[in-house]
């Protein structure tokens, strides 16, 4: 991508005057087609997941390769650039398109896209403009390979031009300042970069082996691409002395090009990782050998005018791609393209990148055209690119902050009692599908919909217990100051389904709550669980042995999504068993239906319940718990016909939206669901108010 890997458009083109001779003194126009090869095989990898996506890496280096090498040319000739003047040039370039394409993107996003993901593009899209996108989509815990690219962020391939745009702040500083030691040493300048970013290569790639997250962030992790970046600059500065010539040229060139093919279209396993040296010490060979591009040579081959038109216009191609492909298969609620719609898209994607690049990458490249105050003129264009990407940005995020206080509002103290919004309480008052009222919790409300923990600290002395594993551990008192008679234990199912019923039914009887939660992570005996799971319910169990409260809620069965092969959790009756012999009551959950979609998003029809879908699709026939009713002191809750009636379940029932996501109930659902389920567990235990 011409302009995002280069932050001196005339070090991938022609050398300063003055250049050493064979480094960079003239036009090379096949480094154009380099970038179009690279650039063909991001489009591949996008559309149908043709090999690695090494294109970006290849990118990475060649812009490194070529903002080291201007950088040292012009040192050693006396004109060693101020680092401001480099960022004011470099990013009077990115900026415009990148800001075009973000806006652009958004707005076909609000026309597709749901708007419970707005918020959150809102988000990416300041990232975006202000180059933190990679680590957004870390904070997010983005997947870059998820099958399902219909539900990416159609800003999502952003994070290379976030990643490049940090570099490109800080390698000016890092070359200044090996210039000066350089000075202060009284050595070339060439011989301290080349050190400098030999080590810095060297530094990232251990990290990357030794120390990197094992999971999809690293993928968009600045620290795991410095060394490419940093591999590129010391072979850019060490280029004169390892330059090949004649025969030995035209070889290497061949190979590294072959090799680069290769590697365009064969997976080359975990990624990113070492493996991905290879093609860049591919793409380091063509850039080395600047012979003239005779025929038969690779410079003739990739100084094919059609390649380098494609390579003149790539940072636009990048930009653009990835947003139509991204948007259309959520339109058309696709996961991939075929060859036909792929190549569609991709044809499209290149008439709109022409089009930018005619009416907005090319006039901030000639910009300024004369006169003086260049650097000053270049500031402000980034300047007036800032403005422009984000005060829209910022009028739409204060716009969606006070929809989404009214939404909060709407949702936040909702129980049965709410004549508009009864949720659970409408399957037996007035049915299921009343419309009268719009449906809460709104979509921007949805992803706080969660069920606070419980108001009060984890008990005495327990906090400390848990270490570092993620348990949520907090209490509510017992007016009476005793310990907790009720404890809840689970993974996230549990803090949606159970936490309100446990509250209420505490409050009813005068009792103290304490929950144990960890997502993804059932409770049961220690034996079938690893990690910190394993740790929780390892010291939940001694708690429970130590001192067994009077009543235990849990979920018992795990249901699959969009198939009714539901299940006993591991171990869940061993589990009870154990507890049922220290006296306690067991009161287990049966599951909710759980699917492969969202289950929120699909309800844009409130007057019809939302979607619906067939119960025997999503549970078994018969609770899978019943089994564990012959264990005395054991009782099963199955809220199912809260969810589902005559084979059938909802999506939104009394006003109310039963699921935040694919598999959670919804707090503001949870919470009318309450009332009716401590009735059945008072009705169980023989209790009464």
């Amino acid at each position: 991508m011409r302009r995002t890997m280069s932050s001196d458009d005339n070090a991938g083109r022609r050398a300063s005057p003055g250049a050493p001779a064979g480094d960079g003194g003239r036009h090379r126009k096949d480094i154009q087609g380099l970038r179009a090869v690279c650039m063909m095989q991001v489009l591949a990898y996008h559309a149908w997941r043709v090999g690695s996506p090494v294109g970006v890496d290849a990118f990475i280096m060649i812009s490194a390769y070529l903002m080291t090498g201007s950088f040292v040319r012009r040192t050693e000739a006396g004109r060693m650039p101020f680092f401001a003047e480099r960022w004011a040039n470099t990013f009077k370039r990115l900026l415009p398109p990148l800001v075009v394409t973000v806006l652009a993107t958004l707005g076909a996003s609000a026309l597709i896209l749901p708007q419970t993901r707005w918020d959150e593009l809102i988000t990416q899209g300041v990232a975006s403009v202000t180059y933190w996108q990679n680590w957004r989509l870390a904070v997010v815990s983005a997947d870059y390979f998820a099958a399902d690219r219909g539900v990416a962020s159609p800003l999502q391939h952003l994070w290379s031009m976030s990643m490049q745009g940090q570099v490109f702040l800080a390698w000016p500083l890092l070359m200044t300042c090996c210039v000066l030691l350089a000075g202060a040493l009284h050595v070339r300048p060439r011989r301290i970069v080349a050190g400098a970013f030999a080590v810095l290569a060297a530094a990232s790639l251990w990290w990357l082996l030794a120390s990197a997250p094992d999971d999809p962030t690293v993928y968009f992790d600045t620290r795991a691409r410095l060394w490419e970046f940093a591999l590129g600059s010391a072979i850019a500065a060490a280029a004169p002395w390892i330059r090949p010539r004649g025969i030995a040229a035209r070889v290497l060139s061949w190979a590294g090009l072959v090799a680069l093919v290769v590697y365009c279209v064969v997976p080359i396993g975990h990624y990113p990782g070492p493996m991905a040296a290879a093609p860049m010490l591919a793409v380091s060979a063509i850039l080395l050998v600047e012979e003239s591009p005779t025929p038969g040579s690779v410079q003739h081959l990739l100084s094919w005018r059609p390649l380098a038109a494609l390579g003149d216009m790539s940072y636009c191609v990048y930009l653009i791609h990835w947003p139509v492909v991204v948007l259309f298969l959520a339109q058309s609620e696709r996961a991939q393209l075929d060859a036909g719609s792929g190549g569609a898209l991709i044809a499209a994607s290149l008439a709109l990148a022409w089009l930018m690049t005619r009416l907005v990458d090319r006039p901030v490249q000639r910009f300024p055209k004369g006169g003086g105050h260049v650097v000053l003129k270049k500031t402000a264009l980034v300047l007036v690119a800032l403005a422009v990407g984000l005060l829209p940005l910022a009028v739409a995020d204060k716009a969606f902050d006070n929809e989404r206080e009214a939404q909060r509002a709407a949702a936040r103290n909702n129980d049965a009692d709410d004549p508009e919004h009864p949720g659970a309480g409408a399957v037996a008052e007035q049915g299921w599908q009343d419309g009268s009222a719009g449906p809460i919790p709104g979509p921007l409300a949805i992803h706080e919909n969660w069920v606070p923990d419980l108001p009060g600290p984890c008990p005495a002395g327990q906090r400390e217990l848990f270490g570092r594993t993620k348990t949520l551990c907090s209490s509510m008192p017992a007016p009476d100051g005793n310990g907790p008679a009720v404890v809840v234990v689970g993974d996230s199912h549990a803090e949606q389904t159970i936490i309100p019923t446990a509250e209420l039914f505490a409050e009813r009887h005068g009792l103290g709550v304490a929950q144990y939660l960890m997502g993804g992570c059932s409770f049961g005996p220690p034996e079938y669980y690893e990690g910190d799971c394993r740790t929780r319910n390892e010291v939940v169990m001694t708690l429970l042995d130590e001192d067994p409260p009077d009543l235990v809620m849990l979920d018992t069965t795990v249901s699959a999504p969009d198939f009714p092969s539901e299940g006993l959790r591991p171990g869940v009756a061993e589990l009870v068993e154990h507890l049922t012999s220290l006296g306690i009551t067991v009161v287990g959950f049966r599951d909710n239906p759980r699917s492969v979609q969202d289950l929120y998003e699909c309800s844009d029809d409130a007057t019809h319940g939302g979607c619906s879908f067939a119960q025997g699709d999503h549970l078994a026939p018969v609770d899978p718990a019943e089994q564990l009713l012959t264990i005395p002191g054991f009782h099963e809750i199955d809220p199912t016909d809260l969810y589902c009636s005559a084979g059938t379940c909802r999506t939104i029932i009394g006003n109310v939206h039963v699921y935040l996501d694919d598999n959670h109930i919804s707090g503001s659902y949870a919470r009318t669901m309450a009332p009716i389920l401590v009735d059945r567990i008072e009705s169980l235990l023989e209790l009464k108010v």
